[in-house]
């Protein structure tokens, strides 16, 4: 995976910008993550278990609140395990917030079953709320869509790497259009190929054991009843 600064030095020894002062180095960074964030936007919509990952966090019984990962994409969990030596299960999202909240009032044994619910409140913020409120000591492993990672520093690696050429070109775009330099079309024209590229390499992407890319039905699953 290429660093931030090798792909900066990139673009500049391309279009011959190593001396000059007119594109700084903060301008070409800016947009290489701008470049990031539209193939980002492009491979979630395609594929989005490009992002798939996981992530364990410890429970008590102290709170029913769990952080969201801080990389998670608009909120995708996939799935959430529940552990505690050899406890395990699947926490399920509630399917229904009336049945989901009498568990609250109900149970209060010290080993429940597990489901949780995203929620969103002006104080706490994005949370994921345990059912029974009485929760337990354990660790979650949730597995949830993430972010690109935007490069930050000279040494940040760029965790798309296969579609590098599309981010530096865009990168290139925008250096020509500051410039006001009439090579900015053609470059334009070279970042759709490379986009179309991308395209056509994501919609060939199938999971393991598939014939096909699985249809993101998240926002018909699991509707909150009463």
């Amino acid at each position: 995976m290429s660093t931030l600064k090798t792909l900066r030095e990139e673009i500049q020894a391309d279009l011959d910008l190593e001396d000059e002062n007119f594109i700084s180095d903060a301008d070409i960074n800016r947009w290489i993550n701008q470049g990031i964030r539209s193939a980002e936007r492009i491979i979630h919509g395609l594929y989005e278990d490009y992002f798939l990952c996981s992530a364990d966090t410890d429970i008590t019984t102290a709170s029913n609140l769990v952080s969201y990962p801080s990389d998670v994409y608009g909120n995708k969990i996939r799935k959430i395990l529940f552990k505690n030596g050899k406890d395990v299960h699947e926490v399920r999202r509630v399917s229904n917030l009336r049945d989901a909240t009498d568990r609250d009032i109900n149970e209060t044994g010290s080993n429940p079953t597990l489901e949780w619910s995203p929620t969103n409140d002006s104080t706490n913020g994005r949370k994921i709320r345990l059912f029974p409120s009485a929760s337990r000591n354990g660790t979650l492993t949730i597995w949830y869509i993430r972010n690109a990672l935007q490069l930050s520093a000279d040494d940040s690696e760029c965790d798309i790497d296969e579609f590098e050429i599309y981010v530096t070109q865009s990168a290139k775009v925008q250096c020509f259009l500051k410039e006001g330099d009439p090579r900015a079309n053609e470059a334009k024209m070279l970042e759709q190929q490379y986009k179309a590229d991308m395209i056509e390499t994501l919609s060939n992407m199938v999971p393991d054991n598939n014939d096909e890319i699985p249809m993101d039905m998240s926002f018909y699953d699991d509707v909150i009843g009463e």
